[in-house]
């Protein structure tokens, strides 16, 4: 999933737990859940979206609310790939044994879509408003 999908589905997995430490595990878990799922990647074009989608939840909530909290641990275990992407690995797309996360390192598959791009896009385009709607990220109030 891109980044933003991890993002607001922690947010919303955050809104739920009311706890922040349970909402940054739990937002970890979906990390994992949201890999395993078959998806398309984008690439380094997904950071000005999930910046945005950060801002966005931030603004809503505050940076010390579980929605926060939970899009954080949603988004935390993609900060590893940071360091191939920067020095270029020609493996940086593939499984990396160096990698701690599972879904990252091969130890368990990394879901992949096997439709077009742009039903793929579509599908996490639905995912991104859904987890910021269940979030209250997209609501007036914080019911």
């Amino acid at each position: 999933m891109t980044g933003t999908v991890h993002a607001a589905i922690g947010a919303a997995i955050g809104r739920f737990a009311k706890n922040k430490p349970a909402a940054f595990g739990l937002g970890v878990f979906s990390h994992f859940v949201g890999d395993i799922v078959p998806h398309k990647d984008l690439g380094p074009i997904e950071a000005p979206f999930l910046l945005g989608t950060l801002v966005l939840i931030a603004k809503k909530h505050g940076v010390n609310s579980p929605q926060f909290i939970g899009a954080i641990g949603g988004i935390c275990p993609d900060f590893e790939h940071i360091p191939a992407e920067i020095k270029r690995d020609p493996r940086r797309f593939d499984p990396m044994p160096e990698k701690f996360f599972p879904t990252h390192n091969g130890k368990v598959d990394h879901g992949e879509w096997p439709y077009s791009k742009a039903l793929g896009v579509a599908m996490q385009i639905a995912l991104v408003v859904g987890g910021l709607y269940l979030a209250g990220t997209l609501t007036k109030n914080d019911e």
